[in-house]
């Protein structure tokens, strides 16, 4: 098992669990997130409800599963609290601990799962390669698979 990089658009994987990091303020306003609460509105709706319930104490870490309207499922991988521009916010471990959780979700139900490519680095600020051996690391004894979109 391994992890497979894909070129092509997350969202119109063919795998069952689309997972993507989420912050813990219930906004979705940019990159594969902006995409997310576009295309699955109530997925939207589940995961602004949750952040207004819960702490970012008790959200980081996270990994909330959402069926969308299509059959879909959607990882809300919560890997960071606040957004922005030009700092980092991913916190690694945080969302090595929701994609642990996601992998788990995968394997006890039979699911594949796909993540986007560069997944905590570009708007979340990680360094990738650290993000990407931790994907490895996760998904050693599984597959995931990373979607590139084309430049």
């Amino acid at each position: 098992m391994a992890v497979k990089v894909v070129e092509g658009d997350l969202l119109q994987a063919e795998e069952d669990i689309l997972g993507h990091q989420v912050n813990c303020q219930g906004v979705m306003g940019s990159g594969v997130a902006r995409g997310i609460e576009e295309r699955f509105p109530e997925v939207f709706t589940a995961y602004k409800s949750k952040c207004s319930s819960e702490t970012s104490e008790t959200l980081l870490g996270q990994c909330q599963i959402v069926r969308s309207q299509s059959g879909k499922y959607i990882a809300n991988l919560f890997g960071q609290d606040r957004f922005g521009k030009g700092t980092k916010f991913t916190q690694e471990e945080q969302l090595k601990g929701a994609l642990m959780k996601l992998r788990e979700f995968a394997r006890s139900n039979g699911l594949s799962a796909a993540l986007p490519y560069r997944i905590g680095s570009d708007r979340g600020g990680a360094d990738w390669e650290a993000v990407y051996g931790m994907i490895e690391e996760v998904f050693k004894d599984d597959e995931v698979t990373l979607y590139k979109l084309k430049p």
